[in-house]
């Protein structure tokens, strides 16, 4: 048996084969011959066709791009952190920085580091080593720490270093450059969005 006969019978093509060579030599060996081919809601699907049908079509992962202090990626059971994260950073942001209470800094101190803890923690789990969610804890302990403890404290340039990491990631390089241009915007003390004072 050659080639040609196998694979029609174990594929089914019989007469498939023929049309789509005889279309294909038809359209001067274009490809809109074989595609008119293949999406022909006249003919049956092939077996391959039918046992790869099942299959999800793979989406490739969009670059994160989410303007700071945004967080659309956490772990459910820290809802309530991401709540009280948003909290505060609404209220720093109409305050300013420089204006904060000691309460409410020691209130930021304390969210920078269970977010920062968050993310170390799913980063040394073999099971979340790998997820895109790190990258947002580490964000969001930045964040906070940059009003808590000021855009030129130390206790800031060490938050930001794991925000530094992710630059020459494909997915996360565009959202450290966001990032970088809200802190340039806080320690500036210009008004991040009209209406807040």
């Amino acid at each position: 048996m050659d080639l040609l006969g196998w694979l029609r019978s174990s594929l089914g093509l019989k007469g498939r084969l023929e049309k789509f060579l005889r279309d294909s030599d038809s359209s001067s060996g274009s490809l809109e011959g074989g595609l008119r081919w293949r999406e022909s809601p006249d003919e049956p699907l092939s077996r391959v066709q039918q046992n790869l049908s099942w299959l999800p079509v793979y989406q490739a992962p969009e670059p994160f791009s989410t303007p700071p202090p945004g967080c659309p990626s956490v772990w459910e059971r820290d809802a309530g952190l991401l709540a009280r994260y948003l909290a505060y950073v609404t209220a720093a942001e109409k305050i300013g920085w420089r204006a904060l209470s000691q309460a409410s800094r020691e209130t930021g101190r304390e969210l920078a580091a269970e977010w920062r803890s968050r993310g170390i923690d799913l980063s040394c789990a073999k099971a979340t080593e790998q997820s895109e969610g790190i990258y947002w804890y580490f964000q969001g302990a930045a964040i906070a720490s940059l009003f808590a403890d000021g855009p030129k404290s130390d206790a800031f340039a060490r938050y930001r270093k794991d925000v530094e990491s992710y630059r020459r990631w494909r997915m996360a390089g565009g959202q450290v450059q966001l990032f970088d241009e809200y802190v340039s915007v806080i320690a500036s003390e210009a008004q991040l969005r009209p209406g807040t004072e």
